[in-house]
């Protein structure tokens, strides 16, 4: 880390060295001063595109797609499990039955029912899906919300990009850098009184105190032309001006402010972590943030799989997953906002009746489920179709780039652009070359 001597006295008014490298404190953004000296972002307005914000749902581990979206009733019981399909708002769109709240909102979101791509370890899988890339000669690829937070950059106080409760390692920047990782609030939205840590300003600090720092923080351009334009300052000024802009904003943190929501909307969301990351990242999109990804785990089913699925983690993403879309479209917010929810892959076909896993099923990537909507997504619509034990996909194969290829083309990123790291020229994706590929969505949006 950064050590700034500024040769100063205890008597000194103003901000000492403490408070200059205290990141945690009066950053906005809790990063370190490794990553604040990184920090250029820049404010780009955005273009007139069909998608102007997107929110990913992370399930962490895994989601089994023969138990929540691809269904089969007709196969052995070596397969299909206890869970029964029922009909959806959509003809012809049938999902489990721990899924009635999301079964209703059927007519806005489509199921990717074919996602496929090769690896079944956590680490690689998790990179393929949140980057849209797989991992080649040690390169980290940028997460979705990384470009997007590059390619748009501030619209306001706020960050571009923040992850509900905390990103996912590869949900980070990547190869670009600590200047377009997210902005993690670390802390549970569910929690009683609960508060964003970096938004907390130390205790004694006012505003108007604060202001007074910033003040003395303006004074350092002096210095900066002294030191003949170093550049590492100038980025540290930058980095500080968004934390302080961030700390001192009435909008900033009236965005986080959850208690000020109506309580039946916060019920129908769910009391719980995922029930209130969606609820909270609905208003940081209406806030203006452009990129919001929400994690949650516990979807590694090994063992227990029917258990875990029926008795936590279906009801949670029912009743969260089916609020985040009618509340979406109900402020008129969903025709502009992507909503993709998926994990790393999905799980075995067969069940694993072991003692050991009591019913359990293991990792799969050859075959699994993806939901989308919103943002120029059409919903309704079932793309591709698994073999009939679910094991292979039958036709029309959908990989992870080509998710990726529809969304930046619906948020007016190219997806072809290349980024410089290192002397080497990296395509954002690799969609649109040699590797194999099922073509963008154009069953779903008018990606032309």
């Amino acid at each position: 880390m950064l050590q700034i001597d500024m040769n100063s006295g205890r008597g000194r008014q103003g901000m000492g060295r403490r408070d200059f490298v205290r990141a945690g404190a009066l950053s906005a953004f809790g990063l370190t001063m490794g990553d604040a000296l990184k920090s250029r972002a820049q404010a780009n307005p955005k273009k007139e595109n069909k998608a102007k914000a997107c929110i990913v749902l992370w399930l962490s581990g895994g989601p089994s797609h023969m138990d929540t979206f691809d269904l089969k009733p007709d196969a052995p019981a070596t397969h299909r499990g206890s869970f029964k399909p029922i009909d959806t708002k959509a003809p012809g769109l049938r999902i489990s039955e721990h899924l009635p709240k999301l079964a209703q909102q059927a007519d806005k979101f489509s199921l990717l029912n074919t996602m496929t791509h090769p690896s079944p370890s956590h680490d690689i899988a998790s990179h393929i899906m949140l980057t849209g890339n797989v991992p080649a000669r040690g390169t980290v690829s940028p997460s979705y919300g990384s470009v997007v937070f590059r390619e748009w950059g501030y619209q306001g106080s706020l960050p571009p990009y923040v992850a509900v409760p905390n990103g996912h390692r590869y949900a980070q920047a990547g190869f670009m850098g600590g200047t377009y990782k997210p902005f993690a609030i670390g802390s549970d939205p569910n929690s009683s009184g609960f508060q964003v840590r970096s938004l907390r300003l130390p205790t004694g600090v006012t505003v108007d105190r604060l202001n007074n720092r910033r003040k003395w923080l303006e004074g350092l351009d002096s210095l900066k032309q002294r030191l003949d334009g170093d550049a590492e300052l100038e980025v540290l000024d930058g980095f500080y001006r968004r934390s302080y802009d961030m700390i001192a904003a009435p909008e900033a943190s009236k965005a986080f402010q959850l208690d000020t929501e109506d309580d039946k909307l916060r019920e129908r969301y769910g009391r719980n972590t995922l029930g209130q990351s969606c609820l909270l990242a609905r208003r940081l999109v209406e806030a203006g943030v452009s990129f919001v990804h929400v994690d949650r785990g516990g979807w590694d089913t090994h063992s227990r799989n029917f258990e875990t699925l029926q008795n936590t983690r279906l009801p949670e993403l029912d009743q969260a997953f089916a609020a985040l879309l009618e509340d979406l479209h109900q402020r008129g917010m969903l025709d502009s906002t992507i909503v993709l929810c998926m994990g790393e892959f999905g799980r075995t076909p067969t069940i694993d009746y072991a003692p050991r896993w009591q019913g359990g099923r293991h990792h799969y990537s050859k075959v699994f489920s993806a939901v989308i909507g919103g943002g120029g997504i059409a919903g309704g619509h079932v793309v591709g179709k698994s073999t009939d034990k679910g094991e292979e996909v039958k036709d029309r194969p959908v990989l992870p780039w080509d998710v990726g290829a529809t969304m930046f083309t619906l948020l007016g990123i190219p997806y072809d652009k290349t980024y410089v790291e290192r002397d080497r020229n990296i395509r954002l994706l690799p969609y649109g070359t040699s590797v194999v590929s099922g073509g963008m969505l154009t069953e779903l949006a008018d990606v032309s």
